[in-house]
């Protein structure tokens, strides 16, 4: 099915007797090759056949009958990735009574987490959707500005505080009031400096832009039809920081609506001023040092690739394996020269290589983390909690620089 990825994917992840109700009571599309529903279910067939009987029927649909089906299974594969396993993580404690979070830990599945979800909490699923685009949107800079507000401050979540703040956004943006939809939750998010869950209050906006036309081919000819695109923006507020954060796609206006939602759901203006961009310093890493993994959930580290400017601004990288015996200051004396030191270059480019202890039903398993320059990081791209656990860990080892920071303090000591 080439025009259902999605769809494909839930039928290949999910356990076929799940697919199968799943398809039956959401669309009304019974499956009576499988027998699935039926009491002499031959539990001895193999998934791949059960799941090839069902495919065989999707296939038969018409595209434009697949189309609603995949629409949904791919909001259900967004959430079942590691952005959206996060997101629901936080929604859970707050949401799910005790025997439905008991019922829902028990289960392994991702994908079959996230079809519970959207299942049993269709009103939270469509937050969690939101809260996803949201964390997707702040790991690219060109989507996100962030503003300091003042902190320890509460969304007003009172009828009258939503009407007048969505009739602002409405006269904002230009749309007539039944054109935005306007959403305000609150969930959590893991702290940057310590891991634990914090609140995060998110104000989502979505609105109509005006209509396009476009080309499309109906009972043979070729004519136009009209669109209308809907457009997402994200507001978060962390009390505990005082981060009044927007996220979205769209490059004007950020700072009007951070002001909107400071004045209308705050109460409390803001003056403007953004939160600086994270700058990162490893020119340390030139010289053999240990990282002090001291209380953490890490196994070692290890610097697998190093990179400096040479001559006529050519570029030159070291790289070494995790699993290499020597380090990668010894693996560049042998590749470079025997007396080579990369004290005496500057670096722009880093790699660290963190191996993560396993953790009770979390596997061992290893995260990278990119340098380059001076403020790009691959730390947004990471899940939630990789994220708020790189922060630390790279402020632990002084790599992060602050404002403020003596140029003179102390690394982690040298080797032997």
């Amino acid at each position: 099915m080439n025009d259902a990825e999605n769809l494909s994917k839930l039928l290949g992840h999910l356990p076929p007797a799940v697919f199968s109700e799943f398809m039956t009571t959401e669309f009304d599309l019974a499956m009576p090759e499988l027998n699935l529903a039926m009491p002499e279910l031959n539990v001895k067939q193999a998934k791949r056949e059960q799941r090839a009987a069902m495919e065989k029927i999707l296939s038969a649909l018409m595209v434009s009958e697949r189309q609603p089906i995949e629409e949904v299974a791919e909001r259900i594969v967004l959430m079942s990735a590691g952005a959206g396993q996060d997101v629901i993580e936080g929604f859970r404690d707050d949401i799910f009574d005790d025997a439905d979070r008991e019922t829902f830990a028990a289960i392994r599945n991702q994908y079959e987490r996230a079809l519970w979800f959207y299942l049993h909490e269709p009103a939270a699923f469509k937050e969690a959707l939101d809260s996803r685009q949201a964390d997707v949107f702040r790991q690219s800079p060109s989507c996100y500005s962030g503003f300091m507000a003042p902190k320890g401050l509460s969304i007003k979540d009172d009828e009258a505080s939503r009407v007048a703040f969505h009739q602002t956004v409405a006269e904002h943006l230009g749309c007539a009031v039944d054109a935005v939809a306007v959403q305000v939750f609150r969930r959590l998010r893991p702290d940057t400096q310590t891991g634990e869950d914090v609140v995060l209050y998110q104000v989502s906006i979505h609105h109509n832009r005006p209509p396009e036309i476009i080309d499309c081919v109906q009972d043979s000819e070729l004519v136009a039809q009209e669109v209308i695109r809907a457009v997402s923006s994200h507001i978060t507020y962390e009390p505990a920081h005082g981060h009044l954060e927007v996220l979205t796609k769209d490059t004007d206006g950020r700072e009007t609506l951070a002001r909107i939602v400071a004045d209308a759901l705050l109460q409390s203006p803001i003056s403007g001023e953004k939160i600086p961009l994270k700058q990162y310093d490893y020119q340390s890493l030139a010289a053999p040092r240990n990282f002090n993994v001291a209380g953490e959930n890490v196994a070692f580290v290890k610097v697998v690739e190093l990179g400096y400017a040479g001559s006529n601004h050519r570029s030159v990288v070291v790289k070494i394996w995790s699993t290499d015996a020597e380090d990668i200051y010894a693996a560049a004396r042998e590749l470079v020269s025997p007396t080579f030191d990369f004290r005496h270059h500057h670096l722009h480019y880093a790699k660290l290589s963190i191996r993560l202890k396993k953790i009770g039903n979390e596997r061992a398993r290893t995260i990278t983390v990119i340098l380059r320059e001076d403020n790009k990081c691959n730390i947004k791209t990471k899940r939630e909690k990789d994220r708020a656990l790189c922060d630390h860990l790279l402020a632990k080892w002084h790599l992060v620089k602050e404002i403020g920071d003596d140029p003179e303090a102390p690394v982690d000591a040298v080797a032997a």
